[in-house]
């Protein structure tokens, strides 16, 4: 062999014709990464910009050339996504209304005061050949709070529209500066000739180090999402990604492919809907950190809006996406090491059914890979610039996984959709055939949830008082039920749902790491605790599942057996007043769900 790896040695034979490729040094060697961004800008479809760029007005960039602030948005540009930390100056250089007049005066960015960070990305723009630089301290005025938000709620605008994204991905405050632009990297690559072999070190990332805050940062990940291209930089090398593949500065690095597991793509070739490239991003996302509790659905807004294409504000709900609202409803604290509340500051609602509930506590969020055939509630809610109570989840656009009908039917039958005509759907069930033979009365989803349910009234109708709540609250009428918890039959771990007779029905989901321990005390093995009926969903069937194969499963009159177990989506409610709470999210299987005591109440989840 004339080339071989060794851990991190990239080993030559020097008797054979071995190429010369140049180490990585102390700064940055440019020629690789620029002919990467050359062929990715030529030949890549999938990196080009989507035409005209759709920038907010009043935007601004800095001219390089002229040290200072213009407002345009008719030439190419590079963004910059870094960590602003501390300011470790108190002279450094921000937009705000008393200073971007001078700021936009030619060499109004006065080297001295420049946030060190900043002045190397303008360094690098210069090497690549680009005038225009966004870095969101210099362009957008800090303190108005009016061009504040018209900016962020075009993040995904600005960055999408970026020839590049610069991340400088190694360092704790703006004013840290670069490793291989005014930093010298501490590790280098050298070539050492051992009895007719050349061996090389290959540079790599520290795999844990208190200065890559890049990567813990809730709004670094939305700008690298949001980005065509990026090109980072840590202390040890820089690389080229894009939405097709990786470049390595390090030339002995040969691996171009993109690791679907660390990759920004805002969608992966698996993912067959904008639902399931929105868990994967939220999972990314609440598992970083933000400085300010208040940003936490503006940090995300970007990726929603590139999700559902629309803008944030009529798409979505409090974090939650409309068109997938019962779908998103579903979300779980990975650890639960922390109890879920509401969360009420500076203006800012996080209600306990939002995400934003979990992730202001620094909890993770996950969905479970399920199916999904539908809800089994309406839901009223009030806008949050309005006093009128409107259905939230009957979207005309909502879609739901295959054979939804046959589960819906079945659960309609079970007693689980209140107000439905359970006559004309009892017919359906009669002729039910699970394959090739059932016929849908219902053209979509949106129809049969028209048909299936009463519209709910506003909360109001019921009870005056609950008028005085403010934004954030969703009201419906719901299937209650109580039952116990105990052990997980799967795992040592998380909880499981018990049903009176001490027989396990379902599981919480997530560790429960918070509420584990005090629910299996001995002193509450017999409370009782009340559960209401969210969704649909249904559980994939194997081999290693065991008896509920066919225990929890329903047949057809040919004794077909549907696919997926058929499980109701519940959630751990706490009463406070005539207001619940969300404490945890867990499922049922569909059959013991029909055998509980439920009842239907009307409920405020706040």
């Amino acid at each position: 062999m004339s080339n071989m790896w060794v851990g991190d040695l990239h080993i030559a034979d020097m008797s054979r014709k071995v190429a010369d490729m140049p180490c990585v040094g102390a700064t940055v060697h440019w020629l690789r990464l620029r002919g990467a961004i050359d062929e990715c800008t030529a030949e890549h479809a999938n990196c080009r910009l989507d035409g005209k760029a759709n920038l907010p007005r009043g935007f601004r960039l800095i001219d390089i050339a002229r040290r200072c602030v213009v407002e345009t948005s008719e030439v190419p540009f590079v963004a910059l996504s870094y960590v602003w930390g501390k300011d470790t100056r108190a002279s450094l250089l921000t937009a705000t209304k008393n200073t971007i007049a001078a700021l936009s005066q030619v060499s109004g960015l006065s080297i001295v005061d420049m946030p060190r960070t900043i002045e190397d990305a303008m360094n690098i723009c210069t090497e690549l050949g680009i005038n225009y630089l966004w870095a969101d301290r210099l362009c957008i005025i800090q303190d108005d709070p009016e061009d504040k938000m018209h900016q962020i709620m075009a993040m995904n605008d600005i960055y999408e529209s970026a020839l590049l994204v610069l991340v400088s991905a190694y360092g704790d405050s703006m004013d840290f500066g670069i490793h291989g632009v005014s930093h010298p990297r501490p590790i280098t690559q050298h070539h050492e000739e051992i009895s007719g072999l050349r061996i090389t070190n290959l540079v790599r990332d520290p795999a844990e180090s208190p200065l890559t805050l890049w990567q813990t940062r809730g709004w670094t990940y939305q700008e690298a999402v949001c980005a065509k291209r990026l090109l980072h930089f840590t202390n040890t090398r820089a690389y080229f990604e894009c939405q097709t593949s990786t470049c390595y500065e390090d030339m002995y690095n040969v691996d171009t492919e993109i690791n679907e597991f660390s990759t920004y793509g805002i969608h992966l070739q698996d993912e067959n809907s904008s639902f399931e490239a929105f868990g994967r991003h939220l999972a990314n996302y609440t598992s970083r950190k933000l400085s300010f509790s208040s940003d936490v659905y503006n940090a995300f807004v970007g990726i929603a809006n590139l999700l559902y294409g629309s803008s944030y504000a009529e798409s979505f709900f409090y974090g939650l996406p409309k068109v997938d609202f019962d779908r998103a409803l579903r979300w779980y604290a990975w650890d639960g090491e922390k109890p879920v509340q509401r969360t009420e500051i500076s203006g800012l609602v996080c209600p306990s059914w939002s995400w934003a509930s979990a992730m202001v506590q620094e909890e993770q969020v996950r969905y479970q890979d399920t199916e999904f055939y539908g809800t089994l509630a309406l839901w009223t809610a009030k806008g949050e610039d309005s006093e009128q109570w409107e259905v939230l989840n009957l979207h005309p656009e909502t879609k739901l996984d295959e054979s939804w009908e046959i589960y819906m039917v079945i659960a309609s039958q079970e007693g689980c959709l209140r107000g439905s005509p359970i006559d004309e759907l009892l017919r359906t069930m009669d002729n039910l055939t699970i394959q090739g033979r059932f016929r849908a009365h219902w053209p979509d989803y949106h129809s049969f949830c028209k048909t299936a349910f009463q519209t709910p009234r506003g909360p109001h109708d019921q009870d005056p008082a609950i008028n005085k709540f403010g934004p954030g609250f969703l009201s419906t009428v719901v299937q209650t039920a109580y039952l116990r918890l105990g052990q997980r039959g799967s795992s040592h771990y998380g909880l499981g749902i018990v049903d009176l007779n001490n027989a396990v029905v379902g599981e919480l989901c997530g560790e429960i790491t918070n509420f584990r321990e005090k629910a299996l005390a001995p002193v509450n093995r017999d409370v009782l605790y009340e559960f209401f009926a969210l969704s649909l969903s249904g559980l994939h069937i194997y081999p290693y599942t065991g008896e509920e194969r066919t225990t929890k499963n329903y047949f057809d009159k040919d004794g077909t057996a549907l696919e997926t177990l058929p499980i109701v989506n519940v959630l751990l409610i706490e009463r406070k007043g005539n207001l619940a709470y969300r404490k945890e999210l867990g499922w049922v299987y569909l059959k013991d769900w029909a055998k509980a005591d439920r009842r239907w109440e009307t409920v405020v989840l706040g």
